[in-house]
C-alpha cells in the first residue's frame, strides 16, 4: 500500500484527535465546522446531530463527519468525497487553534458571568 493510501485509511479508520476536553467542547467545534463548509463554494453542511455534520458537494449527501469525544472521524457516502475530505483537512489545518482559542475565550465570559451572577445573589440576601 502506497504512503498516501495508508494515511487516507488511517484518517478513515481513526480519524483525528481534536484535543477537546468536553461535550461543549465538541459541540462547539461541530458547529464551526458546519458553518464554515456552508461558507465554501459548492458546499453545504448540515448538522444532523450535535455529533454528525452532513456534508454536500453540489448540492449531493457525499460523506458524514462526526464529532465525538474529541476526534473527527470522517464516513465517506459517495465515491466523489475526496474534495470534501480535502476541505475537512484544510478546517482543521487553518482553523483549529483559533476555534480552541475562541471556546476557550467564550468559556471564560461565561464563568466570569456566572460569578458575577453569584455574587449578586449573595448581595441581595445580605440586606433580607
Amino acid at each position: 500500500m502506497s504512503k498516501n493510501k495508508e494515511m487516507l485509511s488511517n484518517l478513515l479508520n481513526f480519524g483525528i484527535n481534536l484535543n477537546l476536553n468536553s461535550k461543549k467542547e465538541n459541540l462547539y467545534y461541530a458547529q464551526c465546522f458546519a458553518a464554515w463548509m456552508m461558507q465554501q463554494e459548492d458546499f453545504d453542511a448540515h448538522l444532523a446531530s450535535d455529533k454528525d455534520i452532513e456534508v454536500y458537494f453540489s448540492a449531493e449527501l457525499v460523506m458524514m463527519v462526526k464529532i465525538d469525544k474529541s476526534t473527527l472521524s470522517i464516513e465517506p457516502i459517495t465515491e466523489s468525497c475526496f474534495d470534501a475530505v480535502l476541505m475537512v483537512l484544510r478546517f482543521v489545518s487553518e482553523r483549529h487553534d483559533d476555534i480552541m482559542k475562541e471556546f476557550k475565550k467564550l468559556n471564560t465570559i461565561e464563568t466570569s458571568v456566572d460569578v458575577d451572577e453569584d455574587e449578586d445573589s449573595e448581595d441581595d440576601l445580605e440586606w433580607i
